[in-house]
């Protein structure tokens, strides 16, 4: 009776995991075993027998690969003028861009693609950040996301088509008082818009 249950367990995973019919004869011997390296199958406690029990291997699910860009990230620190032109920090509201003199990086709600709408008198408060030259990015930053375009200012830095700009209010590397201004926010590693930490 248990083999029986463990084979009606194994036929119920190996169709929601593999996608397999009743019909398992037209699948390879290996599919069910890879389905279930990745796969939690929930259990139910069996009834007390007076008969040996086993322990079915309960199946875990892989680490990301080594050199995962997620794996870097831990090794980030705080924000510190380093030169290039965008960078990541990590700071009390998690990891954001940075510019080459280790101030935060901001976007802006109300631009539309690379049209500021930062202008006049925001401009000031807001600047953007331009590149001088040959566009210079940190370890872990997306470089094919890395460009410049004629936003606020000429040759204004976009990350994942963001324009970035410093805030005037941040005087030394790292600082992110720009985060309670409404519409403003910092930028992430994988061009993600940062919500205030609590």
């Amino acid at each position: 009776m248990r083999l029986i249950k463990l084979f009606v367990l194994a036929a119920v995973a190996c169709a929601v995991a593999a996608g397999c019919s009743s019909s398992t004869s037209s699948r390879p011997a290996a599919a069910p075993a890879a389905a279930a390296a990745t796969t939690t199958v929930p259990t139910t406690a069996a009834p007390a027998t007076s008969g040996p029990t086993t322990s079915a291997a309960t199946p875990t699910t892989s680490a990301p690969a080594a050199g995962a860009r997620t794996t870097g990230f831990a090794s980030l620190g705080a924000a510190t003028a380093s030169g290039l032109t965008v960078s990541l920090a990590r700071g009390s509201q998690g990891i954001f861009l940075i510019g080459p003199n280790g101030h935060s990086l901001y976007v802006f709600d109300s631009d539309h693609g690379t049209s500021s709408a930062c202008t006049a008198g925001c401009a000031p408060t807001w600047p953007g950040l331009a590149a001088s030259g040959t566009v210079t990015t940190g370890p872990l930053v997306n470089k094919a996301q890395v460009g410049t375009a004629n936003g606020q200012v000429p040759n204004q830095v976009t990350y994942y088509g963001h324009l970035l700009y410093y805030f005037a209010g941040d005087t030394a590397p790292g600082q992110t008082n720009g985060i309670g201004i409404p519409g403003w926010h910092l930028l992430g590693p994988v061009g993600n818009v940062m919500l205030p930490r609590g």
